[in-house]
């Protein structure tokens, strides 16, 4: 009698189950997991990512292109912000063209997503690449290299790196970038971002110092400093 029972409450709950999934059609199913459409593949094709872009899509005018320019010089640069059509699996690739004030620097910088290939259009330039974090060592090795017209530089991807052009009509280059979305994080401002106790631990000099240092640090390209000043003893 006792199995009998237990196998009508064992029914009686399979029935009900049943009845809670027949009114919540998907209950069971994951919430994040869409059931494909035949008709609307869930990754499309690179040759039907391409078909969305009209031929216009494919010349770039960078003398178009907007960016942020100043007394020092200017950058012009073409992403996947600008032109969508960088970003296609099979192009993913960036464009930045800079003219440079002579004197005047590229300050120093890292691409978290992509490496660079610099080459030089007009004037002479200074470039290097700071090297990571060295084993051992109390200073990271500086790759440091003069351009004439026509040189080229590799900058790897996140490492930090910079320009200075050093005559006196002025610079002008391309870079190429292998990422349609390379990002760009510039030291001096990022590292002024950080507590200002930190930044003064990091320089080690006070919190004054450091704060009145931060206050004079810009973003964007910079002019050539004065090269008789040198760090007081704290």
């Amino acid at each position: 009698m006792a199995r009998g029972m237990a196998s009508k409450v064992a029914a009686a709950v399979a029935a009900v189950a049943a009845a809670v999934v027949g009114l919540v059609p998907g209950a069971w199913a994951s919430p994040h997991r869409p059931t494909p459409s035949p008709t609307a593949p869930l990754f499309p094709t690179a040759a039907a990512l391409r078909s969305r872009f009209a031929a216009a899509d494919y010349a770039i005018d960078i003398n178009t292109i907007g960016g942020p320019r100043g007394r020092v010089g200017s950058v012009r640069p073409a992403t996947v912000g600008t032109f969508p059509l960088l970003g296609l699996p099979d192009v993913n690739m960036a464009l930045v063209r800079v003219t440079l004030a002579g004197g005047a620097h590229g300050p120093p910088h890292t691409h978290p997503r992509a490496a660079e290939l610099l080459y030089l259009l007009r004037g002479t330039l200074d470039v290097y690449v700071v090297e990571e974090n060295p084993a051992g060592a109390p200073r990271a090795r500086v790759i440091a290299n003069t351009l004439a017209v026509g040189g080229m530089a590799a900058f790897p991807r996140g490492l930090v790196h910079g320009q200075r052009c050093v005559s006196t009509g002025g610079c002008e280059y391309i870079a190429a970038l292998n990422a349609a979305d390379p990002g760009s994080v510039a030291v001096a401002p990022r590292l002024c971002d950080a507590p200002m106790e930190a930044v003064a631990a990091a320089l080690g000099v006070p919190v004054r110092a450091a704060a009145r240092a931060c206050g004079r640090v810009e973003g964007g390209l910079l002019p050539g400093q004065p090269q008789t000043w040198r760090p007081r003893r704290q």
